[in-house]
């Protein structure tokens, strides 16, 4: 089973109604695990979405995406990745393996060309088990023939290691390298209670924050 990888991307550049108006939702009715319908609205798959129109793809009869491992992996940057939410330019979901890298780039080429103006993006992203954590800078510029293409312009990494060599510089008093040393457990340092989960958690955002 693939390392889920969550991600937020932050887009600048759109007015949240430009960003809205190129979100594509759906309308239907689906059955519960008892068989009951009921009615769902949600957003429309990737491969569906306008600021993918420009991607080549196919489908078949039943209008599933053909080849859909291969193009996702291509034009979206992970074999699989799930929405949470999209809305007033931010896209929060997660995905199989990796952050979706080419679906950054693949929205704001469309967004640029289609408003004629720069468009940029910042994509933090975390795997399940911290192997890497990261924050990945985006931007657009004209090319020779006047269209507008995506480019990665920064990128900073780290992982639960490097996070744990911080932990140890902050807290030398408690060992994490301990047999019995657990993440969850609570320890006294100077009469304040340290919750290790919680200053690992503090560790990830500071590292977001400085990047």
């Amino acid at each position: 089973m693939a390392n889920h990888v969550q991600f937020n991307i932050s887009i600048e550049g759109l007015t949240d109604e430009e960003f809205n108006s190129s979100i594509k939702m759906i309308k239907g009715t689906r059955n519960d695990y008892d068989g009951n319908p009921y009615d769902y609205e949600g957003y429309a798959e990737l491969e569906n979405q306008p600021f993918m129109n420009n991607i080549v793809k196919s489908f078949d009869k039943e209008g599933y995406l053909n080849n859909s491992y291969d193009w996702y992996c291509t034009n979206i940057g992970a074999k699989w990745c799930n929405i949470e939410e999209i809305q007033d330019s931010y896209i929060s979901g997660y995905s199989a393996w990796r952050q979706p890298v080419e679906l950054v780039l693949n929205m704001l080429q469309y967004f640029a060309n289609k408003h004629d103006d720069n468009v940029s993006a910042t994509m933090t992203y975390e795997d399940e088990y911290r192997n890497f954590l990261g924050k990945t800078y985006f931007t657009t510029e004209k090319d020779e023939d006047d269209s507008w293409y995506s480019y990665e312009s920064d990128e900073y990494e780290t992982n639960a290691d490097e996070l744990a060599d911080k932990f140890k510089e902050r807290f030398p008093s408690i060992d994490i390298d301990a047999d019995d040393f657990d993440w969850h457990d609570d320890f006294e340092v100077d009469g304040e209670t340290i919750y290790p989960a919680e200053v690992m958690d503090e560790l990830a955002d500071e590292f977001w924050e400085s990047t």
